[in-house]
């Protein structure tokens, strides 16, 4: 009796029954960058700009370690102020009509199946965090205002003559998403969880420069979302 008084004991402390996996709809908010080709931030030395992004999904549970997202998002953009230092650069861009600072809105829309390392399990006790990973296909469609330097003459680095020109125009990129992290599995309607999400374009257009200026050739966006999730049907 004391022995199973101990196990039932320190199950009650360190895990929680099997009641949370499910179908459920979640909401996320959290800072988020971007890796373009116009972007005037020093990447190793953390020199970027962070803008918010915000999430809704839902998510259909499969099997027990499978589900089936769909996500609807908005990110904030934004390339940073450009650095004159690069004046020789930025008027090469304007020669070839790219811009060299954006900023905007990006609109996107993305699936992809779960996979949950530690899913729940009839009958079973489970630990109190899941942690999964999800690779999918997903669209960003991009509202930016832009500015491109035109016309630029640049002696002994320093820019004599040239025009600054702001235009407003939109891009889609489609992307891979991938995605993990770790959520509660607190055994009632709600649960919460924080998110790392990586969307690699499969084009350069999300800056309106093309240049392909950086190392990684394609555009990027990183998110950090805080998740709040609401179970909408019964326990998997």
């Amino acid at each position: 009796m004391a022995r199973l008084f101990v196990f039932v004991f320190l199950s009650l402390l360190f895990c929680q029954r099997s009641m949370a996996q499910g179908d459920h709809i979640s909401i996320g908010i959290g800072p988020s960058m971007v890796y373009v080709d116009n972007n005037s931030g020093v990447y190793q030395d953390l020199n970027f700009k962070v803008k918010p992004a915000f999430t809704a999904s839902y998510n259909k549970q499969m099997t027990e370690n499978i589900a089936l997202r769909g996500t609807f998002g908005v990110q904030l953009l934004n390339s940073g102020e450009y650095d004159l230092s690069f004046i020789k650069r930025i008027s090469n861009w304007g020669k070839q009509d790219q811009a060299f600072d954006f900023k905007g809105t990006g609109y996107f829309v993305d699936v992809l199946p779960v996979f949950t390392t530690n899913p729940n399990a009839l009958g079973m006790l489970m630990s109190t965090l899941q942690f999964y990973a999800g690779i999918g296909f997903g669209g960003m469609f991009v509202q930016r205002e832009q500015k491109t330097l035109l016309n630029g003459v640049v002696e002994d680095g320093e820019l004599v003559e040239g025009d600054f020109v702001t235009t407003n125009e939109t891009s889609f990129s489609p992307y891979i998403p991938f995605k993990t992290g770790i959520s509660t599995n607190l055994s009632g309607d709600w649960d919460f969880g924080l998110e790392f999400s990586l969307f690699v374009t499969m084009n350069s257009e999300l800056d309106g420069n093309n240049i392909k200026h950086n190392q990684i050739n394609p555009d990027m966006a990183s998110q950090i979302l805080f998740k709040v999730k609401r179970y909408i049907g019964p326990a998997w």
